[in-house]
């Protein structure tokens, strides 16, 4: 019998929620740098990348340099193999923090470049290209969903709460030798089936929106959908998310003009004085 113990959901769940919060703030600071270095239209076009950079800073720091992450230490777990035994590798580190860094991204582009290569590939019948690309473009609606079927599986069985420690199979013990609090299960299973339902709507609603897409797709197989420049916001160069109207009459994203005003007090276009309190969001605009 081993003198560790396996360590409960509740405190892999607040060690990942530290985590969370702690790459978070690095992404914060690294967004200040950048924005005083770069200038606000870098940041905006690039905070994924960012936020992907932050994810990897923190991790390299802990995790890869074989230390307990902050959350890990705050409730006094440490990450193990498969046996429960030793704890992982380099290799195995690695690979679970680059697939929960970049997993959803890389399995995105892979079916873009999926799509792409069936839409121009000759040999390839016109029914059978319906058939492929419907079925990756249903498989792309249903990737961002991956990490929420994982937690429903964590909320029941307590092991893995990423997709990626469960494809490379790191688990947690606790770090204090025979330490293995009595804590009620119950509520966790309640929230894995209720999780559960949640994410079963989704999915459903995921499906059956596809073939609709796909059905507009070849019926105006030829006519983009028209993007005016004025349906851009002018800090991220981007279509406005949320459109809001300064008190000088410019539109711009919600997120994107209270970020500028966090260092300046004045309207990006016309330079006039401007406030956070003179900024309205607009409902239903198009």
């Amino acid at each position: 019998m081993s003198a560790f113990n396996s360590s409960g959901p509740a405190e892999i769940l607040r060690a990942e929620q530290k985590d969370e919060e702690l790459y978070e703030r690095i992404n914060r600071q690294l967004c200040g740098f950048l924005l005083k270095l770069k200038g606000h239209v870098f940041v905006n076009v690039n905070k994924n990348n960012i936020f992907c950079a932050s994810q990897l800073l923190y991790y390299a720091l802990t995790t890869l340099s074989k230390l307990q992450t902050l959350g890990e230490e705050y409730t006094k777990i440490v990450q193990v193999g498969k046996t429960g035994k030793h704890i992982p590798g380099l290799m195995q580190s690695t690979g679970m923090i680059l697939a929960h860094v970049f997993g959803d991204r890389l399995i995105i582009l892979a079916l873009d470049r999926l799509i792409c290569y069936v839409q121009y590939n000759k040999t390839i019948t016109s029914q059978a290209k319906d058939q492929i690309i419907h079925i990756a473009t249903t498989v792309k609606s249903l990737v961002p969903l991956l990490q929420s079927l994982n937690r429903v599986l964590f909320y029941w069985d307590g092991s893995f709460y990423t997709w990626a420690k469960r494809f490379f199979s790191i688990k947690y013990i606790y770090a204090i030798p025979w330490y293995h609090p009595k804590r009620p299960l119950h509520v966790f299973k309640i929230l894995s089936v209720l999780t559960g339902i949640h994410l079963s709507v989704l999915m459903i609603t995921a499906v059956f929106k596809t073939p609709t897409v796909q059905k507009n797709a070849k019926e105006h197989p030829s006519q983009p959908i028209p993007l005016s420049s004025n349906s851009k916001c002018s800090l991220c160069l981007e279509p406005r998310q949320n459109t809001s109207l300064s008190f000088c009459g410019h539109l711009f994203c919600w997120y994107c003009i209270h970020e500028w005003l966090q260092t300046n007090n004045f309207c990006p276009i016309c330079r006039k004085v401007l406030n956070p309190r003179m900024v309205v969001p607009l409902q239903n605009f198009t």
